[in-house]
């Protein structure tokens, strides 16, 4: 297109140049006095008429060209906008790849210090799971040990109380016995002590009979109570030694 805007417009030029040429030949010619009538009659006088009519169609033309040009170059224009918005849009991504490719080692080596951590929390859950197993085996250790406590203590009590149960049974056997015995050697002392006061008058009346007769009597077999030779005197002699005194 502008290779032909070009051709039109060096096309009136050179017509324009022609045109001119012309003018000046034919002036020229009319400033010189000659006697030839023939040259005359040769002279077209509608030749401006017909420049101007073939300058105004190439004038319209180039009018037209150039609006459609200018048509075609705002399409272009557009075009063009939309090429460089592309290409922008583009250079940006290929910038981002660009950033992107150059974080790739980073990433990468991010990656590699994540799977690292990812191997120590898992070796870290591993023996958090064995410290939770043993503590489990604790728990269980503990609570068994916390029963037989509670059992032993139970037991403790069970037997402390039963302690004291026989405790009180044998100190309620030791007063019932002691009881008895006591009552056994208050009937035991009252009973020898009356055979005591019996044998102690059955003397005295047996001494006083000897001081008055000076002749021991014999005792009565069929007498009722014990002879004074079966008389048993007691390990303790000491009021007997008084009474033979006195």
């Amino acid at each position: 297109m502008f290779g032909s805007l070009k051709s039109k417009f060096q096309t009136v030029q050179d017509g324009i140049s022609t045109s001119l040429k012309g003018l000046s030949i034919g002036e020229s010619s009319k400033g010189k006095k000659t006697s030839n009538t023939s040259s005359i009659d040769k002279i077209n006088y509608s030749a401006g008429a017909d420049l101007l009519h073939h300058f105004q169609l190439q004038w319209n033309e180039l009018h037209e060209l150039a609006e459609e040009n200018a048509t075609k170059a705002h399409e272009v224009d557009i075009l063009v906008g939309n090429v460089y918005e592309k290409l922008n849009q583009q250079w940006n991504n290929m910038t981002i790849l660009n950033g992107t490719l150059a974080t790739i080692p980073k990433i990468n080596h991010d990656i590699q210090n994540l799977m690292d951590q990812i191997g120590s929390m898992e070796e870290a859950f591993e023996e958090v799971e064995a410290a939770l197993f043993k503590l489990e085996d604790l728990n269980e250790i503990l609570e068994l040990q916390n029963k037989q406590l509670d059992h032993r203590f139970q037991l403790a009590l069970y037997k402390e109380k039963k302690l004291s149960e026989l405790d009180n049974v044998r100190a309620a056997l030791a007063s019932e016995h002691s009881e008895r015995v006591l009552q056994q050697e208050l009937k035991q002392q009252k009973m020898l002590k009356e055979r005591q006061e019996t044998f102690d008058e059955v003397f005295r009346k047996e001494i006083e009979n000897y001081k008055a007769t000076g002749v021991v009597p014999k005792v009565s077999s069929s007498r009722e109570g014990p002879a004074l030779e079966e008389i048993v005197l007691e390990e303790d002699s000491a009021d007997f030694d008084e009474f033979l005194q006195s």
